[in-house]
């Protein structure tokens, strides 16, 4: 019986193909790096933002906590020895606040008796200043 499979001696052997060629590779890694680079650019975008927020943040909270000292301060006419200009603040190199008291009114014609306290906290590097005010009464 004859066989069905007729084999052309002079036909080019197709072999099985395995693995990448090397442009597959070279675009791959062309891909790759590509990707990385922009991860890379993005993590140190990141890390600039973080810093600076956290810049801020603390330049707040130094704000906010003078204000308060200020806010508490007994008896009320002291308030205006609350007047300082701080470069060196514990716990927080770099930063500078200074504190402004501005009486409005006060005198016996005077219908109101009021100060306003401002607090400016400068960040290392004076990236940014912060601005905290509050008004105090006498009561």
């Amino acid at each position: 019986m004859p066989s069905s499979h007729v084999s052309a001696p002079d036909a080019p052997h197709l072999q099985n193909r395995r693995g990448f060629t090397l442009i597959e590779v070279v675009v791959a890694s062309v891909i790759l790096t590509t990707a990385l680079l922009a991860m890379a650019g993005f993590t140190v975008s990141y890390q600039q933002s973080e810093s600076k927020v956290r810049m801020f943040s603390r330049a707040q909270q130094l704000a906010g906590a003078r204000l308060e000292t200020v806010r508490t301060t007994m008896p009320y006419a002291s308030i205006d020895t609350m007047v300082t200009t701080e470069s060196s603040i514990a716990g927080s190199p770099g930063y500078t606040r200074v504190t402004t008291v501005t009486r409005v009114g006060g005198a016996i014609s005077d219908t109101v008796d009021y100060r306003t306290v401002t607090v400016r906290v400068s960040t290392p590097g004076a990236l940014q200043t912060v601005a905290k005010s509050s008004i105090v009464g006498a009561f």
